[in-house]
């Protein structure tokens, strides 16, 4: 008898994997049911023949809030909440102050603070191609004037791994992520913190 339970655990089992491999209906579902996320990351921007690699740290949460923090070379923190976007360059000892709807219409950080019905209206999943077990997506800016051209999200089985896009002004922009988790933080993580004697400036 008790075999007889685990064969059918794992036949429910396997049937349940089947059914919850990413697809291009299901793409928005996958990112829209995980509402915290962090990482590290390998950003590489390539133009014609130079190329920049950068090193950072993400944060970000469903309800629209995220932190982004650049290293060497740069020593950028990036942040939003509900009603701004912050940007501090500590070279410059300057943070900037935005309203948010200026920004982030059709960015990739939407993939991880936008709900499943925004992002409907942002993407057009064209396809998701896969090969052996790795998977990549496809997506397309709803927006014609988008800045960016293609989107594509890649997968090593249900693992997402890296995002790549190309834009209006012939980068390529490759972002490989480390170190991922989609566990609950506390909101004070994505509160930049500005030091002394910076300046701030209002947009």
């Amino acid at each position: 008898m008790s075999q007889k339970i685990i064969l059918a655990t794992l036949m429910l089992s396997s049937l349940f994997d089947l059914s919850s491999e990413i697809q291009e209906e299901n793409l928005f579902s996958y990112f829209d049911e995980k509402k915290f996320f962090s990482a590290k990351f390998l950003q590489t921007t390539s133009l014609k023949d130079k190329e920049r690699t950068i090193n950072g740290i993400i944060k970000a949460t469903r309800k629209g809030a995220f932190k982004i923090e650049y290293f060497e070379p740069i020593k950028e923190i990036i942040s939003a909440d509900d009603t701004f976007f912050y940007k501090l360059d500590l070279e410059l000892e300057q943070v900037d102050i935005v309203p948010k709807e200026q920004f982030f219409q059709d960015t990739p950080i939407n993939i991880f603070i936008s709900n499943i019905e925004e992002l409907k209206k942002l993407y057009e999943v064209k396809s998701c191609e896969k090969k052996v077990n790795f998977l990549s997506c496809r997506l397309a800016p709803i927006d014609e004037s988008s800045f960016i051209e293609n989107l594509n999200i890649n997968f090593t089985g249900n693992e997402l791994k890296s995002f790549s896009y190309s834009d209006t002004f012939e980068q390529k922009v490759t972002i490989k992520l480390s170190e991922i988790s989609w566990e609950k933080f506390d909101d004070s993580e994505l509160v930049m913190e500005i030091p002394q004697g910076i300046d701030i400036v209002y947009h």
